[in-house]
């Protein structure tokens, strides 16, 4: 009976540490959930070098989807990729920065990042130019320093003709980052920073919609600004030029009895459908304003000159 007690005993201690969590902390990354780098294209600037060119959407969105080369990376014309921009975080106990692929792996790479925390510039966080490097993932944790730049330099992969592939590139940093931010999720290839309906999607803002269309910035609602600045780049000043065709009243008359509109405005029905540009339509009032200045010149002359053909009748009678 007491060996039958040892023996479960036993395969309950074996089966537990089995499932053991280990449990994401300051000192160890277990997975991807702090990458610094998720949709890295829209939040930060990056640059791509070489002729062996990799997808750089497909680098950053945490699929594990690899991007492969079409031709092989070298010595003379390696594959680098460059991302700038990244907050001035110190690493005060742990960060790590790696790849992974699927096939295709790289075997001699060189990843360095710009620290200015201690004002080493460029530092080598890891390097493979010299040695082989064989498996299909790679990290290493980084050395401490504040990390605004990361360069990754791929000189070699074991692909078919030299050719390279890599899924991700990350920089996982617990420190310096929320779970999953700046992720784009798989519902609408949007992503809900924190529940106060602000979507981010490739560099679009939505404020209260996941869906900003072709805007860089899409609301919801009402906005409420002290001022707003809208630059244009033409203003409706030709009107005042003296080659200017003014259309005559007698025209103008003919056509807003056919179209309901002034001329260059759109209709109800165009407003209704695309909205208004703001810029746009200001010049297009300007440009009504300043035609509507040139009538009332033009009548106040013709009422002169009808004021003093009056004038001159009346000397006549009175003589």
């Amino acid at each position: 009976m007491k060996n039958k007690r040892y023996s479960f005993f036993l395969l309950f201690i074996l089966g537990s540490s089995a499932i053991a969590q280990e449990i994401t902390t300051n000192r160890n990354a277990v997975s991807m959930e702090h990458n610094m780098l998720f949709n890295a294209q829209s939040r930060y600037t990056v640059i791509q070098a070489g002729s062996a060119v990799l997808s750089i959407d497909r680098l950053f969105n945490g699929n594990f989807v690899p991007s492969y080369t079409s031709v092989a990376p070298s010595f003379s014309d390696p594959t680098v990729v460059e991302i700038s921009g990244l907050p001035k975080s110190h690493i005060q106990q742990g960060a790590w920065i790696g790849w992974s692929t699927r096939w295709w792996n790289p075997k001699r790479f060189k990843i360095e990042g710009f620290d200015e925390y201690y004002g080493n510039g460029w530092t080598t966080l890891a390097d493979y130019e010299n040695i082989d490097f064989s498996g299909y993932d790679f990290n290493v944790k980084c050395k401490a320093g504040a990390y605004t730049k990361l360069r990754f330099t791929f000189y070699e992969a074991t692909g078919t003709d030299g050719r390279l592939g890599i899924s991700e590139l990350y920089f996982i940093h617990p420190e310096a980052t929320t779970p999953y931010k700046g992720l784009l999720g798989p519902a609408g290839s949007s992503w809900n920073s924190n529940g106060d309906n602000i979507y981010y999607n490739k560099g679009k803002v939505g404020i209260g919609t996941n869906n900003p269309g072709t805007y860089k910035l899409a609301v919801e609602g009402v906005i409420g600004a002290r001022e707003v600045v809208v630059t244009k780049d033409a203003w409706a000043d030709f009107v005042f030029e003296d080659d200017y065709n003014l259309m005559p009243l007698q025209e103008l008359d003919s056509y807003i009895k056919e179209y309901k509109h002034l001329p260059e405005i759109p209709t109800t029905e165009e407003v209704e459908e695309n909205g208004i540009s703001v810029g746009e339509m200001n010049a297009k009032l300007l440009q009504k304003i300043e035609e509507l200045t040139l009538y009332v010149i033009e009548l106040q002359k013709k009422n002169e000159e009808q004021d003093e053909i009056i004038k001159q009748l009346k000397n006549k009678i009175s003589e």
